[in-house]
């Protein structure tokens, strides 16, 4: 009997508007829209998809956050910066366990951490 293999995860985060979310990752971070079923909708750019639930309660998106791991880092950065989305608190650096981060800010507050394994990239 073969394992279970687990193929990939989808971070699904609150949010206000899933209409704007979505605008917001197309245009800013270069995905593709996905789809939008109203409530519930996602996004994608390359390996990764990204879902979105509308939620009326506005502390959930400040307490959530997912981890996307990249490559080109400080180019990824830069159009990050550039279009100002940066969170002042998550600015790029090297980090103890082996990885450089950044942390963006999504319209609701989710915390996109920006990751890239020493290694990987440039």
């Amino acid at each position: 009997m073969a394992t279970p293999y687990f193929a990939r995860g989808i971070p699904l985060l609150p949010v206000a508007s899933v209409r704007r979310s979505i605008e917001f990752y197309v245009d800013v971070l270069d995905f593709k829209m996905g789809f939008n079923a109203g409530e519930y909708g996602g996004v994608r750019r390359d390996a990764i998809e990204i879902h979105f639930r509308r939620t009326d309660d506005p502390a959930l998106p400040k307490n959530s956050s997912c981890r996307i791991e990249v490559t080109e880092i400080h180019q990824l950065y830069s159009q990050c910066r550039e279009k100002g989305v940066v969170d002042p608190q998550g600015d790029i650096a090297p980090q103890t366990w082996g990885s450089t981060e950044f942390v963006i800010l999504d319209p609701d507050g989710n915390r996109i951490t920006f990751v890239e394994v020493f290694g990987l990239g440039s």
